[in-house]
C-alpha cells in the first residue's frame, strides 16, 4: 500500500495537557508501570486514568497513519468490577497490530514530556506504519476523515470517567471521536470494520446484518418447535444488547422461531462476571451461581456470554437434582459445528462446480484446544488444522490464510473468516445459478450456497462475537435439526485441567511451537515430556507464562480425569520448582 500523507499533529498540546493524567504511583512512591497484555491494558480501574489518556493518542496516531478510522474500547472483558481495561481496534476492524503494542506501552509507561515526544514520533515514522496486510485501505473517501477514533465501554462504574480521559488524549492530539456509548466490544470492531469498507456502521445496521443472515440460514427448513435458550448475561453489557438482537430476529424471522430468556442480566453492583458469566462457566464447568440455573433440567440449552460478549460457551445440566455440574460445549465444540457446517454445504454445491480450484478450508486452534477435538477436524471433517499461539491477534490473520478459515478458542471467542475474494466466488457462483435455464436440477446445491453466503453475515467478520455466535449456532442447529445431544455426540472431550501457578517473574519461562514448547527455564521442559510420558498415548501438557499476571498457566489431558489431575499437579511442581514458585508447592 503506498506511504500515506503525513498529518500534523498537536503533540504539544497532548504532552502539555497530559499533566492533567499523571502516571499513578504505587505505595512505596515508584511509578506503576502498565503492561500491554494479550488483549490491551488491564488492571485495577482506578489506577488506569493517565494510561486511557495516552491510548486515545495512539489511536489517534494509528488512525492518522492507516488513514482510516480506529477504535477504543474501554473494558476489562471477564475480569471483575473492579478493574478496567482498554482494547484498541485498528483501522480494518481487526487487533492492533504486535508491533504497535510496544508503541502503546512505551507512551503508557512515558515519564515526562520529551519521553512522551520521542514515544509518539516513533509510530509516526514510515517504518513503523504496519499498514494491514489483509484489506488494504479501500478508494472510498473515509467518512469522517482521519485522525478520527470511534469509542465504546462496557458496564463497569470506572468506565465514563475512563472513557473520558481517553476521549480527552485523542482529542489534545488533534483526532476527532465519536464515543458510542455502551457496546460491546465487537460492536465497536465491527464499527471500525464497516467504516473501513464505507459499509454502514450504525448500531441497528449491526444488529440488522446479523438478523438477516441468521434469517437466510434458516429460510426453508421445517421446524415442529421454536429454539429455546436461556441465557447468562454475566450482568454485562450483552444483556441489553442481546434484547435488541432478539428484537432484531423476531422482526425478521417472526416470533416463531428462536426465543432468548435473558437472566443475569442488571445484577447489583459488583455482580459483573462475579461468578457468571462464560469464563466462569467454561473454567469452572459449572452453571452460573446466580440466575436460577440450578433450576433447569438436563432439556434446556444454556448459553453464557462473557462481560464484553466477545466470548461464548454453551452447556447444559448433567442432572435434574439441583446440582450445578454442566456438560460443556466449549469453543472447540463451537468450531467443530461450524466447520462441519460449512464441509457440509461446500459438499451439497459440488454439482454446480461452483468452487474450481476448491475453497481450502481450515480450523485454527490454540494449544488449550481438546485433543479430540483437534482428532474430529483433521480425521473426520478432513480439514487444515493449525495451532497458532494465544490469543486473537494471533488465530485471526492465521485465519485469514484460509479461504474459510475457523477458529474458536476453547473459552469460547472466536468466528469464522471468509476471505474477499471467497465471497466474490460465492456471489459469482449464486449469479450463475439464478442466470442457469435448468436451475430446479439443482436447487438443493443452489439452497447451499445461499445458506453459505447467509453465514457469511450472520457471523462478526472482524473479530470473536458472542452475539452473532449465538445466532450461528442456532440456525446450524436448526438446520441440522438437532439438539444438544447430537452435537455432543460430534466427539467426546479428552478429561483436562488448567491451572496456575503463582511465580516470582513468569519472564524466566519462553515459549516456543505456538507456547507448546518450553525454551527457558534449562530442563523445564524435559521434565514435563518425563511426566506426560508416564501417563499413556492420550497425555499431553504444556506450560505457558500468562499475558496478563505474574502466574504460569499449566494444562493437562489425559486418558482418565484421574490421569488428568496427577499429571496437572506434577506439571505445577515442575513449574515451581524450575520457575520460582511463590507460596506452598503444588
Amino acid at each position: 500500500a503506498p506511504a500515506r500523507a503525513r498529518i500534523d499533529m498537536d503533540v504539544d498540546a497532548f504532552v502539555a495537557a497530559s499533566d492533567a493524567y499523571p502516571i499513578p504511583t504505587s505505595p512505596d512512591g515508584a511509578p506503576i508501570r502498565f503492561s500491554y497484555g494479550t488483549a490491551g491494558f488491564r488492571t485495577r480501574g482506578d489506577v488506569l486514568a493517565s494510561t486511557m489518556f495516552r491510548c486515545g493518542a495512539v489511536a489517534a496516531v494509528r488512525s492518522a497513519v492507516t488513514g482510516r478510522a480506529t477504535g477504543i474500547v474501554v473494558t476489562a472483558s471477564h475480569n471483575p468490577e473492579r478493574d478496567n481495561g482498554v482494547k484498541l481496534v485498528d483501522c480494518d476492524g481487526g487487533m492492533l497490530p504486535v508491533a504497535w503494542e510496544r508503541h502503546a506501552e512505551a507512551l503508557a509507561n512515558a515519564a515526562g514530556w520529551d519521553a512522551m515526544r520521542s514515544a509518539i514520533a516513533t509510530m509516526r515514522t514510515p517504518a513503523e506504519a504496519h499498514l494491514p496486510k489483509h484489506a488494504h485501505p479501500p478508494p472510498h473517501a473515509a467518512d469522517p476523515p482521519p485522525p478520527h477514533v470511534f469509542l465504546a465501554r462496557d458496564t463497569r462504574p470506572t468506565g465514563p470517567a475512563l472513557a473520558a480521559a481517553a476521549k480527552a488524549g485523542a482529542e489534545a492530539i488533534g483526532a476527532s471521536v465519536t464515543d458510542l456509548g455502551r457496546m460491546t466490544t465487537p460492536q465497536l470492531h465491527y464499527v471500525v470494520y464497516a467504516s473501513h469498507r464505507g459499509m454502514p456502521s450504525d448500531e441497528a445496521d449491526y444488529f440488522a446484518r446479523l438478523a438477516r443472515g441468521f434469517r437466510d440460514m434458516v429460510a426453508g427448513y421445517e421446524r415442529t418447535t421454536r429454539n429455546s435458550i436461556v441465557v447468562d448475561c454475566a450482568n454485562g453489557v450483552g444483556a441489553a444488547k442481546l434484547a435488541a438482537l432478539a428484537e432484531a430476529v423476531g422482526k425478521s424471522s417472526g416470533d416463531d422461531v428462536l426465543s432468548m430468556d435473558l437472566r443475569n442480566v442488571a445484577g447489583a453492583p459488583g455482580s459483573l462476571n462475579d461468578e457468571v458469566g462464560a469464563d466462569f462457566v467454561q473454567k469452572e464447568k459449572r452453571a452460573p451461581a446466580h440466575g436460577s440455573f440450578e433450576t433447569l433440567g438436563p432439556s434446556t440449552r444454556c448459553v453464557s456470554v462473557d462481560g464484553d460478549a466477545d466470548r461464548l460457551v454453551y452447556f447444559r445440566k448433567k442432572k435434574d437434582d439441583g446440582s450445578s455440574d454442566v456438560e460443556l460445549f466449549d469453543g472447540d465444540k463451537i468450531a467443530a459445528l461450524v466447520a462441519t457446517r460449512v464441509a457440509d454445504l461446500l459438499t451439497r454445491c459440488a454439482p454446480l462446480h461452483a468452487f474450481d480450484p476448491p475453497l481450502r478450508v481450515g480450523v485454527v486452534q490454540t494449544a488449550y484446544a481438546n485433543g479430540a477435538s483437534t482428532a474430529y477436524a483433521s480425521n473426520v471433517l478432513g480439514v487444515d488444522v493449525s495451532c497458532a499461539n494465544t490469543g486473537v491477534k494471533f488465530l485471526h490473520p492465521e485465519a485469514e490464510r484460509f479461504d474459510v478459515g475457523v477458529y474458536f478458542e476453547a473459552n469460547g471467542h472466536g468466528t469464522a473468516v471468509f476471505s474477499d475474494a471467497t465471497i466474490e466466488r460465492l456471489d459469482a457462483a449464486i449469479e450463475r445459478v439464478q442466470a442457469c435455464p435448468d436451475a430446479n436440477e439443482h436447487a438443493d446445491a443452489a439452497d447451499a450456497l445461499r445458506e453459505l453466503k447467509a453465514m457469511t453475515e450472520a457471523i462478526n467478520p472482524a473479530v470473536g462475537d458472542a452475539l452473532s455466535g449465538i445466532l450461528v449456532v442456532e440456525a446450524v442447529l436448526l438446520a441440522k435439526g438437532w439438539g444438544l445431544t447430537e452435537w455432543g455426540n460430534m466427539y467426546a472431550d479428552l478429561p483436562s485441567r488448567q491451572v496456575k501457578v503463582t511465580v516470582r517473574d513468569r519472564s524466566v519461562i519462553s515459549v516456543t511451537n505456538a507456547e507448546r514448547t518450553a525454551l527457558t527455564p534449562a530442563g523445564m521442559q524435559a521434565a514435563i515430556d518425563e511426566a506426560v510420558g508416564r501417563h499413556g498415548a492420550h497425555a499431553r501438557a504444556f506450560a505457558r507464562p500468562s499475558g496478563t499476571e505474574d502466574v504460569v498457566r499449566v494444562y493437562a489431558e489425559a486418558a482418565t480425569e484421574a490421569g488428568a489431575a496427577e499429571l496437572a499437579r506434577e506439571v505445577c511442581g515442575i513449574v515451581y520448582d524450575f520457575a520460582g514458585g511463590v507460596g506452598d508447592r503444588p
